[in-house]
C-alpha cells in the first residue's frame, strides 16, 4: 500500500476534484486523513516485538477477502448523514484508500519484493518522493501522525462499526477480539508514528536501526523508485501482463478511478431510498466499487497470489 502521506493527499485531492473542498475544514480534516488510512492502522496493534498480535491478520483479511461488500455495507450504515457527519467523512476516506491500493499496490508488491520491512521501507520512501512533489516537503521534517491524530480515542461509532463488520464478513477469525481492541489499534498507530518521527536521527541510534525501515529519511539512494523512466515491470501475480507506467501514471489513473467512484457513492448517499432515482444510483456505485483486492486490483474471488517480483531495494 502506499504510505501515510499518499493516502491522505490522494484523498485530499479528490474530494476537491469532486468540489468538495469543505469538508476538509479544520474540524474534520483530520478524521477524513484518518480514513484515508483505510484498515492499515490495524498493522499497528501490539507493534513491539514482544507483543501478541490481534489485529494483522484481520488487516490482511480486509485487503484481500469481500473488499467490495465490506466497503458497501461500510457506507450503508452511515447513509443518510449528513456529508460533515464524522462517520460519512471517515468512511468516505476508508473508499479512498481502496481506490488508490487497487490502482498502485501491484507496483508497490512488485518493486518491494517479500524481504523483511522491504515493503513497509519501500513506500515510506515513495511517501517522500510523492510528498516533495506534491506539497514541497520534507517527510522527515513534518511528523505525519499530526494529519492523522483525531484525540485520545476515535470518534464515536467507528470503533463498533468496524468490529461489527469484521465479524460479518470474516466470521470464526475474530475470537477474542473487541472494539476496544480497534481503538488500541489508532492509539497504537499514533504512538508508532511519533516514534518513526527521527529527524535527527537519535532515535534510530538508541534502538539499534531496529525502527530505520520506517523512519523518513532526510536523503534518498538516487534510485527511480517512481518508475519516472517508464521500464517495463510486471504484475506481481502474472509475468505476462506486463507495463511501463510510472508511479503518476498509476496515481492518474487511481484519480480517474477515484472520480467515478466516489462521486457515483455520494450520489448513492445522498439518494432517498424512495426516490425514483435511487436504483439507477445503488447499481452505478455497485458496478464502480466492484470487489477488487486491494494487493492486486484483481477481483477478489479469483484469490490471485502475488508470486512475480523484482525488487529495486
Amino acid at each position: 500500500m502506499p504510505n501515510v502521506w499518499a493516502h491522505l493527499i490522494f484523498g485530499q485531492e479528490l474530494l476537491q476534484h469532486l468540489g468538495h473542498k469543505e469538508l476538509l475544514d479544520d474540524r474534520t480534516r483530520n478524521v477524513f486523513n484518518l480514513g484515508c488510512q483505510g484498515p492499515d492502522f490495524l498493522f499497528y496493534h501490539h507493534f513491539w516485538p514482544w507483543q501478541k498480535d490481534k489485529l494483522s491478520k484481520t488487516g490482511n483479511l480486509l485487503h484481500t477477502k469481500h473488499c467490495g461488500p465490506f466497503l458497501w455495507d461500510m457506507l450503508a450504515r452511515v447513509k443518510g448523514l449528513p456529508l460533515s457527519d464524522p462517520l460519512l467523512l471517515y468512511a468516505i476516506g476508508f473508499l479512498t484508500h481502496h481506490i488508490l491500493d487497487r490502482n498502485l499496490h501491484p507496483y508497490v508488491f512488485y518493486k518491494s519484493g517479500f524481504g523483511k520491512w522491504k515493503h513497509q521501507n519501500f513506500e515510506v520512501i515513495m511517501d517522500t518522493c510523492i510528498v516533495r512533489k506534491k506539497r514541497g516537503l520534507e517527510t522527515y521534517k513534518n511528523p505525519v501522525w499530526k494529519q492523522i491524530y483525531v484525540g485520545p480515542a476515535l470518534p464515536s461509532g467507528i470503533a463498533e462499526s468496524l468490529y461489527q463488520l469484521t465479524g460479518l464478513y470474516y466470521p470464526g477469525t475474530q475470537e477474542g477480539i473487541k472494539p476496544c481492541h480497534w481503538e488500541e489499534a489508532y492509539c497504537q498507530m499514533i504512538k508508532a508514528l511519533k516514534l518513526f518521527h527521527d529527524p535527527t536521527g537519535i532515535k534510530t541510534w538508541l534502538t539499534f536501526k531496529q525502527i530505520e525501515p520506517f523512519v523518513y529519511k532526510r536523503k534518498l539512494e538516487p534510485l527511480d523508485y517512481l518508475n519516472e523512466q517508464h521500464e517495463e515491470w510486471n504484475c506481481p501475480t502474472d509475468p505476462n501482463e506486463r507495463y511501463t507506467e510510472s508511479v503518476w501514471d498509476l496515481w492518474d489513473k487511481a484519480t480517474r478511478d477515484g472520480t467515478r467512484t466516489v462521486s457515483a457513492a455520494f450520489r448513492w448517499l445522498q439518494t432517498h431510498a424512495s426516490s425514483p432515482g435511487y436504483e439507477e444510483a445503488e447499481s452505478v456505485f455497485k458496478k464502480e466499487l466492484g470487489n477488487l483486492s486491494y494487493e492486486t486490483g484483481k477481483p477478489c474471488d479469483l484469490n490471485l497470489k502475488i508470486k512475480y517480483v523484482q525488487p529495486m531495494i
